[in-house]
């Protein structure tokens, strides 16, 4: 390195903006100048003594330069706001706080809608009738790879990855360096999507973090547009912290305020997941013991029903059936002898009782005449012999005497 010259002045950055201040502000040419633009990061503020004080951007397709206008902003016949072409005559100053210079605005007037607002809504128009703008797939549920298409170094990339790493860790992120502003950034992003499609990747976030409408013109290119339509892979546009929506985020498959907004639409919380799993486990567990419960009570019914239906079953069951007849058999036999038994002894005394023997044995005797028993007085005559028979031997009798009763 080369050593400071002893006869050089050392200045402090104060010291070198203030020499640059005295230099811009002292020049002739800028003290009056006119500069026709596009207004945009318009801001209004309040000011001293009621009245306001703008801030904003005047930019053209390759430069932009910072303005403010303090005098005179009661008298605008217009009302400025973004995507407005203007003219604004001032001079350049120099703001020492950041070392940059800037347009100290006296008067504005309208010049058009501007160039590039009008520009811009054409192409929208013009890729909305293509329909680059209707193409919306489904992002897969559980993503196992995700391309993330943006700075290495930005704080998009960080963010996406702390995201990631805390709501689904099991996935991959594939980071593929991509410029996200300036001159270079459409051709770099249309390359990072080329390179997306044959890495495995089963989603892709694309994207930066926050910035000027002017830092983020990249994502209104016609030819990003028609990469991001022709991929094949589901896409997230993560262009953070701008309220204009960019073509970028019209064509993606889904959009996202913010790069960490879009990491939590890519991916589940596993915490959640956890929670419906156990409770999927508690259903599966209640069902698998229902579904044991009803087999188990099957297979009891089938049990019963087979030894019903088994040889062996049938035939113990004929068994007791003709165990059961021979019973039946038997005391219907017992019940007819014990019956006939009392019949017999009933008859029995009845013949008994009805036994001329039996009579004879009581005193009685029976007389006959010629072999024929006597049952009247008046068959029989004085003389006749009769024999009589009692109850032990028989004896022969005349007839002496007849009464008639």
């Amino acid at each position: 390195m080369k050593a400071a010259n002893d006869t050089a002045r050392i200045n402090s950055v104060s010291e070198l903006t203030e020499i640059v201040k005295d230099v811009v502000e002292g020049s002739m040419v800028l003290r009056n100048v006119c500069v026709r633009g596009e207004i945009s990061n318009f801001t209004r503020r309040p000011g001293r003594f009621g009245s306001d004080y703008l801030y904003f951007t005047l930019k053209d397709a390759k430069s932009q330069l910072s303005c403010v206008m303090f005098e005179g902003v009661d008298e605008l016949d217009i009302d400025p706001e973004n995507g407005m072409s203007v003219v604004c005559e001032g001079m350049i100053t120099v703001y020492p706080a950041y070392g940059k210079y800037q347009l100290k605005c006296y008067t504005m007037s309208e010049d058009g809608a501007g160039a590039a607002a009008a520009a811009l809504e054409a192409l929208k128009a013009r890729l909305l009738d293509e329909g680059l703008f209707s193409q919306k797939r489904e992002r897969p549920r559980y993503p196992k790879k995700i391309a993330v298409i943006t700075s290495p170094t930005g704080a998009a990339v960080h963010d996406i990855e702390n995201v990631i790493s805390r709501r689904y860790p099991v996935t991959e992120l594939c980071v593929i360096p991509a410029y996200v502003q300036g001159v270079n950034a459409v051709p770099s992003l249309v390359d990072g999507l080329a390179k997306a499609q044959n890495i495995g990747a089963d989603l892709i976030i694309f994207g930066r973090g926050g910035g000027s409408k002017e830092d983020l013109d990249c994502f209104n290119s016609e030819p990003l547009a028609r990469a991001i339509y022709a991929s094949k892979i589901p896409t997230i546009s993560a262009v953070g912290h701008e309220i204009d929506t960019t073509i970028a985020d019209l064509v993606a498959d889904m959009r996202a305020p913010t790069p960490s907004a879009a990491a939590e639409l890519a991916v589940p919380d596993i915490s959640m997941l956890r929670g419906e799993i156990n409770g999927y486990a508690m259903l599966a567990s209640k069902a698998m013991k229902r579904k044991l419960t009803e087999c188990e009570n099957r297979l009891s019914t089938l049990g019963k029903d087979v030894q019903l239906r088994s040889p062996r079953a049938r035939i113990v069951a004929w068994e007791t059936r003709l165990a059961n007849i021979q019973t039946a058999v038997s005391n219907t036999i017992h019940r007819k002898l014990d019956s006939a038994q009392n019949n017999l002894e009933r008859t029995a005394q009845s013949i008994s009782d009805i036994n001329p023997l039996a009579v004879l044995s009581r005193g009685y005797a029976v007389a006959k005449k010629d072999g024929k028993a006597v049952k009247s007085a008046a068959e029989l005559n004085v003389g006749d012999i009769i024999d009589v028979k009692l109850n032990s031997g028989e004896v022969s009798a005349e007839v002496k005497k007849i009464e008639d009763r």
